[in-house]
C-alpha cells in the first residue's frame, strides 16, 4: 500500500497532461487539415477538363465502395470535399471528444425544432457529418450492425425489386466482411459471414460492461443473439469494424489499399458544386467542382454516382436543377427534373438515460483509466480500453406500440450501454460535442462526478416522424438546411418513454445490476425538475431535451418504382427521368433500417456497384 501516495500524484500529473493534450484535439485537427490541403495543392497536376468513365461524387461509407468497386474495371475519378482522415481518428476511446472539429467535420445544425432539441441553443441539434475520406467512418462510433431482414424485404415489396429481399442481399453484406469475431459469437451464424472481404469486423479487445448488460437482457427473457443474422429480438456486445484495436473506416478497407491503382484518380478538397446536363436533355455528362480555390469540370463518358450521403446528395442534386418544381424556382434555379428530393428524411432519434451509478470500479473513468500502461498496451498490442468507443453493448427490443401493429418480430427499440464514467471534463466536453447550452450539462453530470457510472442510450430504431432537406441559397458553399421534424409524430416520443421506463427497470430490477448497486442518479436533468422524477412527464421532458442524433440520416433521394410519385431513384439507383446519373448512399433508403446504417451503407456501395458493371460488362 505505500506506493499508493506516488501512484495518485503521478496520476494526477498524467490527468493535466491528458486535458491539455484534450485541448489541443481542435488545433491539431486543424493543422493537419491545413498541412494536408497545402501538400495536395503543392503536389496536385495539372487539372484540364479530363473524361472519365465515372465519377464518384464522396468517399464515405458508400462512395468508397464503389470507387473500388467500379475502378476494378473502369477509369474512375473519385472526388471528395475533404482531405485524408486525421490519426488520431484511430483511437476508439478519441470519437466523442472529435466531433464537431473543423477540418474534419461539416459541423451541420439542424434548423430550429418545435418539439425537441429544447437543450439546445435556439433548439438546433447538432449533425455531425464526415468530411474526409472515409466520410462518417472516421467520425462513427464504429458498432456495425445489418439491421432487420424486414428492413430489406421491405424496401424489395415497396420497390418491386427482389434483389433487395434480405436473402438475396447476403452475398453483398459478406462481400465486404472480413468477420473475425471468436467463440461463442461466431458459432451459430457461419452461414451469414465471410472472412474475405476488405473490412475487418470484431469485438473490440476492451468489452468493459457488456456482460453485466448482456446478462440482465436474459434475466428479462431475451435471447443472445447475432444481431448480424436473421434475429427477432435479443442482446449481444457490440461488433466493432476494428483492427488490431484501431478504427477500420472505409477508407482503411477500401481506399487507402488502392490509391496507387492506375484506373482510380482520387481528388480531395474537392467541393462539387452541381451536375452538368447537356441543354438538349437530360442527361449528365459530369460535374463541376472547385478545388483550391479553382473551378474545375470533368467529364464522365458513362455516369456520375452521387454518394455524398443524405444531405449533400440531395443539396447538389437541387443546385443542379433536379428537385421539387417549387422550391427550385424560388431560388430562379432552371428546373431540369421536378422530383421530391430531400424528402422523406428520417433518423434515429434518441436520448441518453442517466448516469446510472454503481459500487465497483469497472467503468471507464478517463480521469483513472488513461495513464502509460493503456496507452502502451493500445500502441503496442491493440488492447485495452482506448480500443472501445464506449459503446459496449446493445439490445434490440420491441416496443409496445410495435406489437400492437402485429410487428413484435420488427424491433423498433435498440438499447446501447455507454459503459463511460463522469470524468472531470465530461459535462463541458459533451456541450461542445452535442451542441448544448454551455453549463447545461456540466450542471447536470458534476452530480456523477468521480463515481463509477454508465447510462444506456435509447434510440428509437424506426421513427415515424419524416423531415426534409432544402437549400438555403444557391451558392454551394452554404449548407443546407436540414429539418428532421423529431417528434412530429406523437407516437415517437411516447415510444421512447416506453423505452426510458423499460431500461430504468432492466437496470435497477436485475440481478446483474443489483451486484454492481446500480441506481440511476437522483438528480434531475434541468429543466425538467418541475416533473415528477421517474414519472412519465419527466422522461417526456427528458427526451424533448436532450434530443440526440445517432448521426444516422437517410430517406431524401428515396427508391422506389417509377411510378409513385415519392420515388427520386428506380430500384437499380438510376435516378427517374435523368441519365447517366445514380445515386448510391444512405439517401435511397424508403426506410431507415432498423440499426446502425454502416454496415447497409457499404451493402448500398456493393449493390450498386454491381448493377452499374452488370450494364456495362455484360
Amino acid at each position: 500500500m505505500e506506493p499508493q501516495p506516488q501512484i495518485a500524484v503521478l496520476q494526477s500529473v498524467f490527468s493535466m497532461l491528458l486535458y491539455g493534450a484534450i485541448g489541443f484535439l481542435g488545433p491539431a485537427v486543424m493543422m493537419f487539415h491545413h498541412m494536408d490541403a497545402m501538400q495536395d495543392q503543392l503536389t496536385r497536376g495539372f487539372e484540364s477538363t479530363e473524361a472519365f468513365d465515372f465519377i464518384v461524387v464522396g468517399g464515405g461509407a458508400s462512395g468508397g465502395v464503389v470507387a473500388n468497386r467500379l475502378s476494378e474495371d473502369f477509369r474512375v475519378l473519385l472526388l471528395e470535399a475533404g482531405g485524408d482522415p486525421h490519426p488520431l481518428t484511430q483511437i476508439p476511446a478519441l470519437s466523442f471528444l472529435l466531433l464537431n472539429r473543423d477540418g474534419m467535420d461539416w459541423n451541420y445544425r439542424t434548423v430550429s425544432q418545435r418539439k425537441s432539441c429544447f437543450a439546445m441553443p435556439k433548439q438546433q441539434c447538432s449533425w455531425p457529418r464526415g468530411k474526409a475520406l472515409g466520410g462518417s467512418t472516421n467520425l462513427a462510433f464504429m458498432t456495425y450492425a445489418r439491421g432487420s431482414p424486414y428492413d430489406y424485404d421491405n424496401w424489395a415489396n415497396r420497390t418491386g425489386e427482389p434483389k433487395w429481399k434480405y436473402d438475396n442481399l447476403l452475398r453483398y453484406f459478406k462481400r465486404s466482411e472480413n468477420y473475425r469475431v471468436p467463440e461463442p459469437w461466431d458459432n451459430f451464424t457461419k452461414e451469414y459471414h465471410s472472412t474475405k472481404g476488405p473490412m475487418e469486423v470484431s469485438l473490440p479487445a476492451y468489452t468493459g460492461l457488456a456482460d453485466q448488460f448482456v446478462k440482465a437482457g436474459k434475466e428479462k427473457g431475451f435471447k443472445i443473439i447475432d444481431y448480424n443474422a436473421p434475429f427477432h429480438e435479443g442482446f449481444a456486445p457490440f461488433i466493432y469494424t476494428q483492427k488490431r484495436g484501431r478504427r477500420m473506416g472505409t477508407y482503411q478497407a477500401f481506399l487507402e489499399p488502392i490509391r496507387d491503382r492506375k484506373s482510380l484518380t482520387v481528388r480531395k478538397f474537392a467541393h462539387v458544386n452541381k451536375l452538368l446536363m447537356r441543354d438538349d436533355s437530360d442527361e449528365v455528362y459530369g460535374v463541376e467542382y472547385t478545388r483550391h480555390g479553382q473551378r474545375r469540370i470533368a467529364r464522365a463518358d458513362k455516369e456520375v454516382v452521387l454518394s455524398a450521403g443524405a444531405l449533400n446528395s440531395p443539396k447538389i442534386l437541387m443546385l443542379s436543377g433536379i428537385g421539387p418544381k417549387e422550391h427550385l424556382e424560388s431560388f430562379g434555379i432552371k428546373v431540369r427534373k421536378s422530383l421530391p428530393v430531400g424528402k422523406n428524411l428520417q433518423d434515429h432519434v434518441s436520448t441518453s438515460l442517466g448516469p446510472f451509478l454503481i459500487n465497483k470500479p469497472i467503468s471507464f473513468n478517463m480521469d483513472r483509466d488513461i495513464n502509460t500502461n493503456t496507452i502502451a498496451d493500445f500502441v503496442l498490442d491493440g488492447r485495452g480500453p482506448l480500443t472501445s468507443t464506449g459503446m459496449q453493448a446493445t439490445g434490440f427490443v420491441s416496443s409496445s406500440y410495435a406489437k400492437k401493429r402485429g410487428e413484435a418480430h420488427w424491433p423498433d427499440l435498440q438499447w446501447t450501454i455507454l459503459g463511460n464514467s463522469v470524468y472531470k471534463n465530461y459535462g463541458k466536453d459533451s456541450e461542445y460535442a452535442l451542441n448544448v447550452k454551455e453549463g447545461y450539462l456540466q450542471k447536470y453530470y458534476r452530480n456523477a462526478q468521480g463515481q463509477d457510472s454508465f447510462q444506456i442510450i435509447n434510440v428509437l430504431n424506426r421513427p415515424l416522424s419524416r423531415g426534409e432537406v432544402l437549400l438555403k441559397s444557391t451558392d454551394p458553399k452554404d449548407p443546407p438546411l436540414l429539418d428532421p421534424k423529431y417528434f412530429d409524430k406523437s407516437d415517437d416520443v411516447k415510444v421512447l418513454v416506453e423505452s426510458q421506463k423499460r431500461t430504468l427497470e432492466l437496470v435497477e430490477n436485475s440481478t446483474a445490476f443489483k451486484e454492481l448497486g446500480a441506481t440511476l442518479m437522483p438528480h434531475s436533468l434541468p429543466g425538467c425538475d418541475s416533473f415528477k422524477f421517474k414519472s412519465d412527464s419527466y422522461f417526456e421532458c427528458f427526451a424533448r431535451s436532450l434530443t440526440l442524433t445517432m448521426y444516422h440520416p437517410a430517406g431524401t433521394c428515396q427508391m422506389g418504382k417509377n411510378s409513385s410519385a415519392d420515388s427520386v431513384v428506380d430500384p437499380h439507383l438510376k435516378v427517374i427521368g435523368v441519365k447517366k446519373l445514380r445515386v448510391i448512399d444512405a439517401s435511397i433508403m424508403p426506410n431507415i433500417v432498423a440499426s446502425d446504417i454502416n454496415a447497409a451503407c457499404m451493402m448500398i456501395g456493393e449493390l450498386g456497384a454491381t448493377f452499374i458493371k452488370g450494364d456495362y460488362l455484360t
